[in-house]
């Protein structure tokens, strides 16, 4: 099956909400180090490491 623009454009649409959603948690990992929290950023870190290797 031949891939259409759309769906290359709904592709590119879904890799830039997942980006968005990683940063957002990055800035989040940021802050709580910043503030000395360094288990719950590990925490955060770590989830965010599971979900993207499980992204396909």
């Amino acid at each position: 099956m031949e891939k259409t623009e759309s769906y290359w454009k709904a592709v590119l649409q879904d890799r830039a909400a997942e980006n968005r959603e990683l940063r957002c948690d990055a800035a989040r990992a940021v802050e709580l180090i910043e503030r000395g929290d360094v288990e719950q950023a590990k925490s955060l870190l770590r989830r965010m490491s599971r979900q993207e290797m499980s992204t396909p």
